[in-house]
């Protein structure tokens, strides 16, 4: 043939059936038996219904599929939205009932349409174009499967047919912008299953599938499989005419493809949402985990150094791999299911969570790792199962090597968990396969979950962060493993813990219970309780690509600089206390934290109610003000307070006894439990309890803010604290609500109204902490020239705070917790009053007199003065 003859497709009149508006009886009955619960976002919903008031609408979908638009039609017909006029490649008459089957057949015959495929699929191209310009809605499919199991197209047709989307987008754009309304182009991913994709060969793929264009069959029988979970999400629409004029100068061609490819990449990533990252086989992680060019480095040079053969520490990695790694199952995450849907309703009354659609409009963007508090071992399995409860990819999440305990531990390494131990501290071969194995999970996208904290709080406030895993990860970015990562400080509340009995144990001085199969069986009492409702809030994500900044390449830059080094570990720690900020900020305002805020301000064990309910509404004004979140139990308790006490007395954290006069008593063994809910919204009243305790001492100006800065300065330990140069500003903002509410006076020099609850409640929040440091001070001042242990010293501040307990020299049993007398003794060796040390016969800490160990004296009368003040 002459290559410049053309050729000359022949024109034929062609039949057009009218759009699909009711199925016939056999797809009817299908979707109405298996589909009815199909998800779609009602708000989404409302949106498309909202567009195709304001224009055209065009529906874009990634694979083509006929089972796909039956989906798509079943639920388009039963929310009442606009039906497509015209479908892309897909024939819908084997859907529709049997007297219009006959009807297109016959005129398809009459018509001589069984043939000339290239006709067809001009003159489709055409009404694509022509419905568009009227205005009526279609749907086009992107891509078809080029090849397949049952594809008889290969080669470079295979390729032009699994590629005639663009073909379709180009009608849509001629037609959309040669007329006088807007069109909008909506995405739509259907998202079958939740969260699991494994990258092998099993029969279970048959409905679990890896592929991601599967063929009809295999879609018909995902879709019937995982129907319960399945999910149509609706993305932001593309403003046609708007997105032409914003690239007006590159020309069609290029603007075509640039609408092309933003399409497809929305549709790849809410498909990623869902599925994550495709999960390895362990022994194909365990492969590329431990050919990573820095272990290869550690091996040498430990081989070198301590004379072992290469192939005896090539064996101890793999070992230290098998004991840390995950091996993601769906399997074992449903049986988890199972168990926690069985177990969670007898235990919690309720499940609150706020912020998610930020973690997802993250995990669309790239890796992101949730840094959540951590107050109970429920933690383990709340986020994993509020993912997949939202049709999210559940996290890999970082535990403790003690939680490896069988029967659960392979149980929540088969849901993501991977274990590692407390410290690392003198096995640089097991740091490096850790590290290795982090870089893999960040490099591949997975979801991670750590806690920063290192162990359960047993006291309801934010622990110091321990670094070392958020170092790991800072340094695994910085060498290049993704370009951006993303933080998501997370707070976790519970109305009440399930381990509250042990963790008073503790701290009063019980050693902890090791993690068992026996310590679960026990733990089988905590069933027969309700704890009340649980609240789970999401801060805004940090982006490491945005905290880095420009720091990120001299970070890489320049590895092993000692400079550099420390500039990197002062990033981390400043990186460190802002995730625990931001998880303090978006903590919730609970009724039993507000009650026990307010029970634990006196030293007294007993309230009138009358009392008590004008200090609650005081301290709920307060963290109204502050924009705090009030929680929908709160809100509705918040005039009586009935049901908050009515919870506490069922509890046995409080008892009511007497109804006449109202009177509430905290039993004395009661006040360190409260004190755990009490705690865990400590930090809002944070500086009003230091500022009104100055204000009722007669401070004023730059003495209030001296004083404030002193107490900030010695509580180190115990909050995240407040960056130093925004202390005065905000202490001047509390000085205006105080007038506002009426505890300051106007005129006459900021007179305190003594009275008054915010005054007289807040002041004394803080005086467990005070009593425990003065013991502690005290305790450390007997100290002689001789070593003692961090245990022995411990047990002596114990016993001493029960001695003056008993003397009436302190008054709150709370403060007698080895948590905040371990973090006094952190906070005296920091600042030099003490020397922290081993003694040589384990790992045991020893203590010992520090530089400024005469200076305790001061100290002691300091804080002495201070607690002789509230009395």
């Amino acid at each position: 043939m002459n290559p410049t003859t053309t050729k000359t497709l022949p024109s034929l009149t062609r039949y057009e059936p009218g759009p699909l508006t009711r199925f016939g009886f056999w797809p009817s009955l299908l979707c109405r038996r298996f589909l009815a619960q199909v998800r779609v976002d009602p708000g989404a919903v409302e949106h498309i219904r909202s567009l195709a008031e304001r224009g055209g609408i065009v529906y874009v979908m990634r694979y083509r599929s006929l089972v796909d638009y039956m989906l798509i039609a079943y639920v388009l017909m039963r929310e009442g939205l606009p039906l497509p006029q015209f479908v892309s490649d897909v024939p819908s008459t084997l859907l529709r009932p049997l007297r219009e089957i006959l009807d297109i057949l016959w005129h398809r015959l009459q018509a001589a349409q069984w043939f000339l495929k290239r006709v067809r699929h001009v003159e489709d191209r055409d009404r694509c174009q022509r419905l568009v310009r009227q205005g009526q809605p279609v749907l086009i499919f992107m891509r078809s499967r080029a090849r397949g199991m049952g594809s008889l197209v290969s080669g470079r047709a295979g390729v032009s047919r699994a590629r005639t989307g663009i073909d379709y987008l180009r009608d849509v754009m001629q037609g959309g912008l040669s007329n006088h309304h807007e069109v909008f182009l909506v995405p739509l991913a259907v998202l079958r299953g939740r969260g699991f994709r494994r990258k092998e060969s099993r029969v279970a793929t048959l409905v679990y599938s890896v592929q991601e264009a599967p063929g009809e069959i295999k879609r018909l029988l995902q879709l019937l499989w995982n129907a319960r979970d399945t999910s149509i999400t609706v993305g932001k629409q593309i403003a046609l005419r708007e997105f032409a004029q914003r690239y007006g100068a590159e020309g069609r061609e290029r603007i075509l493809k640039r609408l092309a490819r933003a399409l497809q990449i929305f549709l790849y990533r809410e498909e990623r949402v869902v599925w994550g990252p495709p999960l390895l086989p362990k022994h194909e992680v365990r492969q590329l985990v431990l050919h990573d060019a820095d272990l290869s480095g550690v091996i040498r040079s430990q081989a070198r150094d301590r004379g072992q053969p290469e192939s005896q520490l090539w064996r101890t990695a793999e070992r230290y791999f098998d004991e840390m790694a995950a091996n993601f199952h769906g399997s074992y995450f449903v049986f988890l299911e199972f168990l926690f849907n069985r177990i969670w309703p007898r235990v919690f009354q309720g499940f609150e969570y706020t912020g998610l659609e930020k973690v997802t409009a993250c995990v669309k963007q790239g890796p992101v790792v949730l840094v959540p508090c951590h107050r109970s071992h429920f933690d383990y399995l709340i986020l994993s199962y509020l993912f997949h409860a939202n049709y999210l990819s559940p996290p890999h999440i970082a535990a403790g090597i003690n939680l490896s305990f069988w029967p659960l531990g392979p149980l929540f390494r088969g849901a993501g968990a991977y274990f590692i131990r407390r410290t690392f501290e003198g096995n640089d071969l097991y740091k490096a396969v850790f590290r290795s194995y982090l870089a893999f999970l960040i490099r591949q996208g997975y979801t991670q979950e750590f806690f920063i904290e290192g162990g359960r709080s047993r006291t309801g406030k934010i622990l110091t962060p321990k670094l070392g895993m958020l170092s790991a990860i800072v340094n695994a970015f910085i060498a290049g493993a993704r370009r951006d990562l993303y933080l998501v400080p997370v707070s976790i509340q519970y109305a009440r813990v399930v381990e509250e009995e042990s963790y008073k144990r503790e701290l009063v001085g019980a050693e902890k219970e090791k993690e068992s199969l026996l310590s679960l069986l026990k733990a089988r009492t905590v069933l027969r309780q309700k704890r009340g409702v649980v609240y789970v809030t999401f801060a805004d994500p940090i982006s490491l690509h945005d905290a880095l900044g420009a720091r990120r390449e001299r970070f890489r830059a320049a590895e092993q600089d000692v400079v550099i080094d420390d500039e990197k570990r002062r990033f981390t720690q400043k990186l460190g206390f802002q995730i625990l900020r931001d998880v303090n900020a978006v903590a919730v305002a609970g009724p039993s934290p507000v009650a026990a805020t307010v029970l634990l301000s006196s030293a007294h064990s007993a309230w009138r109610y009358q009392a008590f309910l004008e200090a609650a509404r005081t301290f709920l004004r307060f963290l109204r003000h502050e924009g705090v979140r009030i929680t929908s139990a709160l809100e509705r308790d918040a005039e009586r307070f009935s049901e908050t006490l009515t919870f506490l007395e069922s509890s046995g954290l409080v008892r009511r006894v007497s109804i006449d006069d109202g009177i509430i008593l905290v039993p004395s063994e009661k006040r360190i439990t409260l004190d755990f809910y009490k705690n865990n919204t400590l930090h809002f009243f944070l500086l009003p309890t230091l500022l009104s305790r100055a204000l009722l001492a007669g401070m004023r100006g730059a003495a209030l803010k001296d004083e404030v800065s002193w107490w900030l300065d010695l509580y180190r330990w115990e909050f995240p604290l407040p960056e130093r140069e925004t202390v005065a500003a905000e202490l001047g903002r509390l000085l205006e609500y105080f007038r506002a509410d009426g505890a300051l006076l106007a005129g006459d020099g900021d007179a305190v109204n003594p009275e008054h609850p915010l005054l007289r409640c807040a002041a004394t929040l803080l005086d467990n902490l005070g009593e425990a440091y003065w013991i502690t001070v005290r305790t450390a001042a007997d100290i002689d020239g001789t070593e003692v242990t961090r245990t022995k010293l411990l047990e002596a501040a114990r016993k001493r705070f029960d001695s003056y307990l008993q003397l009436g020299e302190v008054r709150r049993p709370e403060g007698n917790s080895s948590v905040t007398f371990g973090n006094a003794i952190s906070r005296l060796a920091e600042v030099g009053y003490l020397t922290l040390g081993t003694n040589g016969k384990g790992r045991e800490p020893s203590v010992q007199r520090g530089p400024r160990f005469d200076e305790l004296r001061a100290l002691d009368q300091r804080l002495a003065d201070h607690l002789r003040s509230e009395k």
